[in-house]
Formats: structure tokens, sequence, C-alpha cells
């Protein structure tokens, strides 16, 4: 870590613990140079990674001064406890209304929408290794990988593993078409018809409606919003009823935003092992990370292969070029066949270009660049939620990723209001869409993956004064 950056953690941190509040005055440049011997270059570069992050802004002749700060009248959302009451009506319905129009681009705010802004991703680079790939290849990628997916692809994504505790080698991973796709062959391959599956709760829409596809029941448990499933419960369902699969997004789900502690991974990873239930790890996040490090998976702490580690570059390079992978452990060659099946092989060209992306630190650079564009967007939409949100809004408040999961009073229905945000050109994921269950109706999740500008900014104002207005009329 350079200087510049060891001096910027420093005031990020008194920052974020109030030592330094809203509208304060950061200590000037050449008081910084004076105090740690470093160089007003330095010093400089210090406040410019802390602008990038929009935490501190530079007002001319005067300094830097505190843009916002993350603890000022946060409220966050504590246990999330499944009800017991059926849901009213299919969450097919919501789903179909929020993604099966499409509305002109220009004239809508799509806070439902689940990848960055494609501003964000290095397209030129990407188009420039496409062109270079398909002169290199003599067989223009017209031919089947082998079934276990492109070798240099599943070389660099092993390459990323070698600091985990019990790190992968090329041969413990197969590709897919993306996370979805890995999630689905995990799923096929290791339940049944009529099979339980535990899940978070809230959880992400796409594996209820996987889940329902392939005939299975979903057990919602009980989710701490900051740490994630509740452990003892986890242990008592286990014990008490057979389920065929645990099912977690262990880095900034979705979603909640949260990330697992390390030590709930390994205590998550033992219980399973003891209960011999396969667990399925959804990481497609864990890159986006805004902290000093990435947050390893639940897969890390695997020894007996239980777990089965399913990611992509689809929420951080391309989300249409569909690659992704799957390490499934000790279910490898059951996985492998229903990946024959079902699919042949995975697409070729694309493949090849995100492991020629991967390789020489391409990736790497590109993920620097995106962590500080989203991280400097929560920060500014928690900003906007709490002066124009209802007072008693609460907020998640995620360390990676970009997706932000907020509480309303409980007289908002979320999707009551999808028709009247949307005729403000708003759109948003109303929180019935998360569960099987009657709950979450004042709830919604946003899209922090947006460019920040006047139109997002006017939006995310629009939308909570709407909210107001509702409140106002009850």
């Amino acid at each position: 870590m350079n200087l510049y950056e060891k001096l910027a953690k420093e005031l990020e941190k008194q920052i974020k613990n109030g030592a330094y509040q809203f509208g304060e005055r950061l200590p000037s440049v050449r008081q910084l140079h004076r105090e740690t011997s470093m160089s007003i270059s330095t010093v400089l570069q210090t406040m410019y990674l802390l602008e990038a992050k929009g935490l501190v802004e530079a007002r001319p002749k005067r300094g830097y001064f505190v843009s916002f700060s993350p603890n000022q009248n946060v409220q966050t959302p504590v246990v999330y406890r499944p009800t017991t009451k059926e849901g009213r009506g299919s969450i097919d319905d919501t789903i179909q209304q929020v993604y099966g129009k499409n509305e002109p681009h220009d004239s809508v705010t799509n806070f439902s929408i689940g990848v960055p802004s494609s501003t964000m991703l290095p397209i030129a680079r990407l188009k420039k290794i496409v062109r270079q790939t398909m002169l290199d290849l003599t067989d223009a990628c017209v031919h089947y990988e082998p079934i276990m997916g492109n070798p240099y692809l599943r070389r660099q994504v092993a390459q990323r593993t070698s600091l985990w505790e019990n790190g992968l080698s090329p041969d413990d991973l197969i590709t897919t078409n993306g996370c979805m796709n890995a999630l689905a062959l995990a799923l096929m391959t290791i339940t049944k018809k009529g099979d339980r599956i535990i899940t978070e709760s809230p959880v992400y829409f796409g594996t209820l409606q996987l889940a329902k596809s392939l005939g299975l029941e979903v057990v919602e448990m009980a989710t701490h919003s900051e740490y994630g499933l509740d452990m003892e419960e986890v242990k008592k369902t286990l014990k008490k009823i057979d389920i065929a699969a645990v099912v977690v997004v262990s880095n900034f789900s979705n979603p909640l935003g949260y990330s697992m502690s390390a030590q709930s991974k390994r205590t998550l990873v033992k219980i399973c092992t003891n209960h011999q239930v396969p667990l399925i790890e959804e990481d497609l996040y864990g890159d986006v990370f805004f902290g000093p490090e990435r947050p390893v998976p639940c897969k890390s702490f695997d020894k007996a292969g239980i777990v089965l580690w399913c990611s992509s570059v689809s929420k951080t390079l391309a989300p249409g070029y569909r690659v992704g992978w799957i390490a499934a452990g000790k279910y490898m060659d059951e996985v492998l066949k229903t990946k024959l099946y079902h699919q042949v092989a995975s697409p070729s060209l694309t493949h090849e270009v995100v492991a020629r992306f991967m390789d020489k630190g391409r990736y790497d650079n590109h993920l620097r660049q995106l962590r500080v564009s989203l991280h400097h967007n929560l920060l500014r939409y928690l900003q906007i939620i709490q002066e124009y949100f209802p007072e008693n809004t609460k907020t998640t408040f995620p360390n990676g990723g970009f997706l932000l999961w907020v509480e309303l009073d409980p007289r908002i229905d979320t999707s009551q209001l999808y028709e009247p945000a949307l005729s403000l050109g708003i759109k948003y994921a109303p929180g019935r869409m998360f569960t099987l269950r009657d709950q979450y109706t004042n709830c919604l999740r946003l899209s922090f993956g947006l460019d920040w500008n006047e139109q997002t900014a006017n939006a995310l104002t629009k939308l909570g004064l709407l909210l107001q207005h509702q409140l106002v009329n009850y």
C-alpha cells in the first residue's frame, strides 16, 4: 500500500467514526505535509482519493471539507425473520411488471438494473482483445471447448485463489454461461423435484424462480442485514428436516448487500460438512469490495469438497459475455455430466477474451477503478436518502457490490407505488420480489451501479419525495 493510500485509509476511518463530521474542514494540505512528513504531492493524492470516494469535497481557497459522514443519522435494519404467511399472488407478476417492459432508455432512471453502467466497463479494451483473439486463433473460436471449459480461463481463475486456505487448481473448475448457469447446474445435479433448499431471506428473485422451475421447496432462513444467515437456525433446521442444499450469496449479497464474516463462513462450512449437506455459494460480487482486501468465500474453508463455488464476471466486467465458472468439489463428475447433457460446451470466443483480459493485471486495474466509482455512488445515494426519504427510513450499508436495501414505514407498499414512480421516470425493485412469503412489502432494492449525474440525483430525490407524500396521505 502506498503512503497516500495509508493516509487516506486513516482519514476515511476517522470520517466514518465521526471524528470529522459532515461539513467540517479537514486539516490543510500543508498541515498534513508538516505532521506526516509526506510531500505536498503525496498529501494531494490522498485528498484526490478521498474525493473520488465521495468522502470529501474541495472548496476553492478554503481547503477540503467532509461531504458525507456515513454514520450520520443512518438507521440499519437488523434481522429479517421470515413470516409463516404465504405470499399473496405470484412474485412472477411483480418481476414481469419491473423487467417485462422496455421503456425508452433516456426517459427512465433504472435503479432496478442488476449490472454496473456500461460507462464503468472497459468496452474499448474488450473490443481490442476480441479483434486480436479472432486474428490469433486459427479456428476463429468455431469449435467446441473441452467439456470443463477454456483451459486459459480456468488457469486465470485458479491463480486468483492462490491466497486462499485451500486454493484451487484449473482442474477444480468448470466454465459456465454466467453465475446463474453455474447455480442451475449445481441445483440440477444435487437436487430432485420435491427437495427442500435453505436460502437467505430476503433472497435474489432469480434463485426463487430457478428453484420453482426445478420443483424445489424454498425454506427461507432468518438473516441479519449485516452478518447474514442465522447459524443457530440453520443448525436447528438441518436437524429437524431433510435439506438437499444450502444456497447463499456469501459476499455483498443480493439484495441486502451484507458480507458474511470469515468466521461465519468457516462455521457454515463446518455445519454443512457435519450434516453432509452441499453448500452452494454464489460469489459474483466478491471482487467489488470497498475495504482493504477481497473477502474470501466459503470455498476457501472447504476441506471436504462440500462447497460448490459459483462465480462470474457478469457483475464486474461483461454481463453479456456470459462467462462464469463453478468449483464443484466432490460433485465435480456429476456437474460435468449435467453440463454435457444440457449445454455440451461453453461459448469459445467470449471465454477466451475474458481469460486474456484477466491476464497481465488488466482485470485488477479495471476493478480498482470500478470499486472507487461504486463506493462514491453508495455514499452519494445514502446522503440523498438521508435528506429526502421519510425520517424512519432504514438502509443497509454494504461494504461492496452495488445493491442497497431500503426499509420504509410499514404503511408503504412499494409494489403499489411502482407505477406512480414509473410515471416520474423512476424504476426500482419492490421488496416483495425477494421472498415467497407475505413480507417485505415496505422495502425496495436500489442499484447504485448507475452513472452519478444530475439525472440520477434528481430521480433519487423525486423517489424520496414521492415516499414522503405517500405517508402524508395516510
